[in-house]
Parts: structure tokens; C-alpha cells; sequence
């Protein structure tokens, strides 16, 4: 996979294809954990347990290893969006982490509230993460 050439300057024309992409991201990693609880509970019930507690790490390690590598997860490649820097380059595994971290607080109160406002109020049309992270999220060429 290679990091796609952004689009500079449609960070405000990306909100329906940001959350499309988390949503497709949400069932590539459910359906992995799901699919490696299954498997380990053949083995071992309690083994399992353990395995789908540790099952939100390893969906932050997707979103920041994808997205500090290549700049995209897999949602965000079908749906024609990277993450860059703000002044246009690539995003780094700090700045995937930083901006990964944060969605706890964008995520607030519910269905992303405090994320999606904050993407409409920025100029740059950042959720709390990207401000941190100094990243935004534009359309790819």
C-alpha cells in the first residue's frame, strides 16, 4: 500500500467520507476480533476473554499504524481521504497517535459529538485530534 497524493485544501469537503471510512474501519476491525475471539474460544474460553478485552488495543494500533505508515487505513483508502500534516506532508506514527488518542474526547458525549462539532467550527475542519496532532484529513488525487 502506498500513501496516495492528497489533495490539498479539501479539508472542508471531507466530513461524509470521514465518517463513512470509521464506519468500514469499524467492521474490518470488528470482524477481525471477532473472528480471532472465535478461534482462540476453541482453545481456551478464559484465553478468549482476555483476547476480545485487548481487542480495543490492537483497533487504536490499526487506526495509528495505518495511518502513520501509509496515511489512510483501509476505510479511508475506499473512501478517497488521507491524513496529512497541516502544512501538507506526511503523518507520522506521533501525530497518528496523538490524533488516534484523542478520540476518546472527540468521541464524547455520544456519536462523536464534541469531533463533528469541532470539524464544523475550525477553519480546517479538525476534530480535537487533528488539532493536537496538527494533522487534517483532505481527499486524495
Amino acid at each position: 500500500m502506498d500513501r496516495p497524493t492528497p489533495q490539498l485544501g479539501t479539508q472542508n469537503d471531507t466530513l461524509v467520507p470521514r465518517i463513512l471510512a470509521f464506519l468500514v474501519d469499524s467492521l474490518v476491525v470488528g470482524i477481525a476480533a471477532t473472528v480471532l475471539v472465535v478461534v482462540v474460544g476453541l482453545v481456551s474460553e478464559s484465553l478468549a476473554g482476555v483476547v476480545g478485552g485487548l481487542a480495543g488495543i490492537g483497533a487504536l494500533a490499526y487506526f495509528i499504524y495505518l495511518e502513520g505508515t501509509y496515511g489512510q487505513t483501509l476505510g479511508k483508502r475506499v473512501l478517497g481521504i488521507v491524513v496529512v500534516t497541516e502544512d501538507g506532508g506526511d503523518c507520522d506514527l506521533k501525530a497518528a497517535a496523538i490524533r488516534n488518542l484523542l478520540r476518546i474526547v472527540d468521541a464524547l458525549p455520544f456519536l462523536y459529538l464534541i469531533g463533528i462539532v469541532l470539524i464544523f467550527v475550525t477553519d480546517d475542519g479538525q476534530r480535537l485530534g487533528d488539532i493536537l496532532g496538527n494533522t487534517v484529513v483532505v481527499r486524495t488525487q
